[in-house]
């Protein structure tokens, strides 16, 4: 189907986009640990029924390893979960979010970094072309943030967690990348999830003020940011995530995280009524532009190509880094 990657990745980041909202709703009646065991917790039982469903009927070489699979999905939870959740709001907390916003902008590329070092990918013209549009067109975007960031040493702890925790979420696509070959999409997800419920009720009763057990106080309001966020942004915006991210090399997706850039201002712009300036729209055009060159022109010039493996393809999967371990 044409365009049928783009169109996912444009659905998922506009998913992840309506997180903002609910996480300012969320956090103001749950601290930052309790938050994030509910709405993983939501997640995870979200997905459950498909899970269990899935599970009966396909019978997975990894299952029979128990052992590493446990390692891993604790590795994917503790280094690519915790911190784009936990770590994320404690450096927002003692920095600005203008300066969230910029550190941000180093995701995809740190996404490109570890796919080469992990996965064995290389960067190619189309995809180093990719993400230097897309990169250029959030600049655009974030022209506001830009200009109000500040970086001096009292915010320098801050600004180094938000550095971390957007590590955290370029290692979590990476590592699910080489998951995806032994696990399906639904087992990466669930069971990286579970372990990071777990971390999280940890940390909850170790420094919340209110632990996630107190769930008694919280208003409806509450409740359903925390269903938006584990259903759309952790729950199926995930899955789609995941089948693109099957489906194509990590340097491939990198370049559709700017997007979420472009429809935080566009959602902000519809439900705060805040105005939305030409050069902003003119950053959304070039966020596209990238994403449809590695999303769907590189994907179909390989699919043409007929003699040998294409030039264009960076993945190795059999002769990855991390699958060799």
């Amino acid at each position: 189907m044409r365009f049928l990657n783009l169109g996912i990745l444009c659905l998922v980041n506009l998913m992840w986009a309506a997180q903002y909202p609910a996480y300012k709703i969320a956090s103001d009646h749950l601290d930052v640990a309790a938050l994030n065991f509910w709405t993983l917790l939501i997640g995870a039982l979200l997905l459950l029924p498909f899970f269990l469903r899935e599970r009966a009927k396909v019978s997975r070489q990894a299952s029979r390893q128990p052992g590493r699979a446990l390692w891993q999905f604790t590795l994917l939870a503790v280094l690519g979960i915790l911190p784009p959740s936990v770590l994320m709001a404690w450096g927002i907390s003692r920095s600005t979010a203008s300066n969230a916003a910029i550190l941000s902008l180093t995701i995809p590329v740190l996404m490109v970094l570890m796919a080469f070092l992990l996965l064995g990918e290389r960067l190619t013209l189309i995809r180093a072309a990719s993400l230097a549009l897309a990169l250029g067109g959030t600049l655009l975007i974030s022209r506001n943030d830009l200009a109000g960031g500040s970086f001096t040493m009292a915010l320098l702890a801050g600004n180094g967690v938000i550095f971390l925790a957007g590590a955290g979420s370029a290692f979590y696509n990476v590592f699910s990348k080489d998951l995806l070959e032994r696990f399906t999409e639904l087992e990466v997800l669930v069971y990286g999830y579970l372990v990071a419920i777990i971390c999280c009720a940890a940390l909850s009763v170790a420094f919340d003020s209110k632990p996630f057990y107190h769930a008694g106080g919280y208003p409806i309001s509450a409740w359903l940011a925390l269903l938006v966020l584990g259903g759309l942004s952790w729950g199926l915006a995930m899955v789609l995530w995941m089948w693109v991210l099957k489906r194509l090399a990590v340097s491939q997706v990198s370049a559709s995280i700017y997007l979420l850039s472009f429809f935080g201002v566009i959602l902000s712009a519809l439900t705060l009524h805040e105005r939305l300036h030409a050069f902003q729209l003119a950053g959304g055009v070039l966020v596209f532009a990238g994403t449809f060159l590695t999303s769907e022109y590189e994907a179909r010039r390989s699919t043409h190509q007929t003699e040998g493996p294409p030039e264009s393809e960076l993945t190795h999967p059999p002769n990855s880094k991390l699958s060799s371990k």
